[in-house]
């Protein structure tokens, strides 16, 4: 069970962001006001975007093609424990979470004792990426044979966790989840449990989400959640939906004490978590009673 008096200290924070290579350069563009919102690329669907939005509500169409997409990422495939075969072949969102992953942990101390007791609970939802989505045209449409590493390639949600863990040699275990919205701090509330309970000395935790953006666009606009102006004004009466994003944000955790002794620089201090099930919410609006049940917990 927590003890109390145990803290977990962040000895890390690492990501990748539409406009920022860099957590130094996402904290810069939330300080000049960075507009990283832009319209989607012609080469990113695989139908033209003549075709694929609609400026008024239709099946099958986006209500608009304005996203948060990351553009200009460079994936270095040195220093994996990985066969670099594989790792170029994997879809971008692994290629983010190994990038992501293994800059967090240049950035704190570890040792081959640490790494042993070191897991990694990732957030990863479950729709489809791009690689995913190639794989089932080829097999239903061009017939193509797969071999095993277009079947690994397209791995969505047991993936992120494993492949990191795999990589950076960490053997605390390690799985993925998704709870929608709430995947990235289930992620680190239950890699805290891991620290508390003393099944490991260290964890990664955080989120990563690169789907299939005409999936994710036009599947927002089915549910009416999508923003048409693309515009995303939360708490604010201008407000007319969501605009699809992308990235991976990661964290190390470690008990404070720990790091303290480790010499680790401390970013922040987690003492502790709330949660709740709202019940009366629904997918695109959580009931307001539910949060603050979470919060007074």
């Amino acid at each position: 069970m927590k003890n109390k008096l145990d803290k977990i200290a962040i000895v890390s924070i690492s990501g990748v962001f539409p406009g920022a290579e860099n957590t130094n350069i996402f904290l810069k563009n939330i300080q000049n006001k960075t507009n990283a919102i832009i319209d989607v690329p012609e080469d990113r669907w695989i139908l033209p975007k003549s075709i694929a939005v609609s400026k008024k509500f239709a099946p099958d169409t986006a209500l608009c093609s304005k996203a948060g997409l990351i553009t200009d990422f460079s994936f270095d495939s040195s220093g994996f424990l990985i066969d670099k075969d594989l790792l170029i072949n994997l879809d971008l969102l692994h290629k983010l979470v190994l990038h992501a992953g293994r800059d967090a942990l240049q950035k704190c101390y570890i040792n081959d004792e640490i790494a042993k007791r070191c897991g990694v609970i990732l957030a990863a939802i479950s729709l489809p990426t791009e690689k995913s989505s190639q794989l089932s045209f080829d097999i239903l449409y061009n017939k193509k044979k797969i071999d095993l590493s277009h079947a690994l390639s397209s791995q969505v949600v047991s993936f992120p966790a494993a492949i990191l863990a795999r990589s950076l040699g960490l053997k605390g275990g390690c799985y993925t989840l998704d709870a929608a919205c709430a995947s990235s701090l289930y992620s680190i509330k239950l890699a805290c449990e891991e620290l508390w309970q003393n099944n490991a000395d260290m964890m990664i935790a955080g989120g990563a989400s690169r789907p299939d953006s005409l999936y994710t666009q036009i599947g927002f606009s089915q549910l009416q959640a999508l923003s048409p102006s693309g515009k995303c004004s939360p708490f604010d009466s201008k407000a007319d939906g969501l605009v699809v994003g992308e990235g991976v944000g990661i964290i190390v955790l470690k008990r404070l004490r720990d790091a303290i002794e480790c010499k680790d620089k401390i970013y922040g201090i987690i003492k502790g978590f709330g949660l709740s099930n709202d019940i009366e919410g629904n997918l695109v609006a959580p009931a307001s009673e539910g949060q603050i049940r979470a919060l007074n917990q």
